[in-house]
């Protein structure tokens, strides 16, 4: 009975040991899947941005096994970092490079820019690329609204449609002068940056120069006045 006893409190302390090593382990991973846990976001993300990819053209099919296959490549090649910091975001930074290689690869080059611009948004919503911009003006940007109520001056050089648009630009915050500055302050300078060949690399005349500054917002500019771009 003594021998019993001492098997079965040695069996206990065991026991007890062994549910602390359980709970310091527990504690571990509950850690490492929140600090991964982004790891496994960016997949995700770009997994459904493949999926969606079947609404710009049907042959585009991608099935969650050659995802699969690229991903667990990606982490494969990843170097391994001391910190768990530096770890994830080198993991980020594969997958998404891995992925986007491999996704442009199937694509027409047409839509490669669709693929890059969904990309890019998704990360930018997201916080992981810091770019200054409203929703509103995202809005602005994806769909491109107009408003007819006002006769285009500029006809000899500016189309109808990019004179409408500028009408709900002048709506957003921080462009409500651009309409009076294109027409009144200095139309042959904006004449002159409209008829380049590449104006994304061209400042805006007057104190629209700024928005080089705010890159996002001299891209709502472009979508008005050079839409081809």
């Amino acid at each position: 009975m003594i021998e019993s006893l001492e098997d079965t409190k040695k069996t206990s302390t065991e026991i007890q040991e062994q549910q602390a090593i359980a709970k310091e382990t527990e504690i571990t991973i509950n850690t490492l899947r929140e600090t991964y846990r982004r790891v496994a976001a960016e997949g995700a993300m770009l997994y459904f941005l493949l999926i969606v990819l079947n609404n710009v053209a049907h042959m585009y099919q991608f099935s969650l096994e050659s995802f699969q296959t690229f991903f667990f490549k990606a982490i494969e090649k990843t170097a391994a970092f001391e910190e768990e910091e530096q770890r994830v975001l080198a993991l980020r930074d594969s997958i998404r490079m891995t992925i986007y290689r491999w996704v442009s690869r199937g694509l027409f080059q047409r839509h490669k820019q669709i693929f890059r611009c969904q990309l890019t948004f998704r990360l930018m919503q997201k916080k992981i690329v810091h770019v200054d911009y409203t929703d509103k003006e995202m809005f602005f940007l994806l769909n491109g609204p107009s408003k007819t109520d006002l006769i285009n001056p500029l006809k000899d050089w500016l189309p109808d449609s990019a004179w409408y648009t500028i009408q709900k630009l002048i709506e957003l915050e921080s462009f409500e002068q651009f309409a009076a500055d294109l027409v009144g302050g200095a139309p042959t300078r904006f004449k002159d940056w409209y008829n380049e060949l590449q104006p994304e690399d061209v400042k805006l005349p007057l104190d629209w120069k700024a928005l080089e500054q705010r890159f996002f917002g001299k891209l709502l500019v472009i979508r008005c006045l050079r839409p081809d771009r």
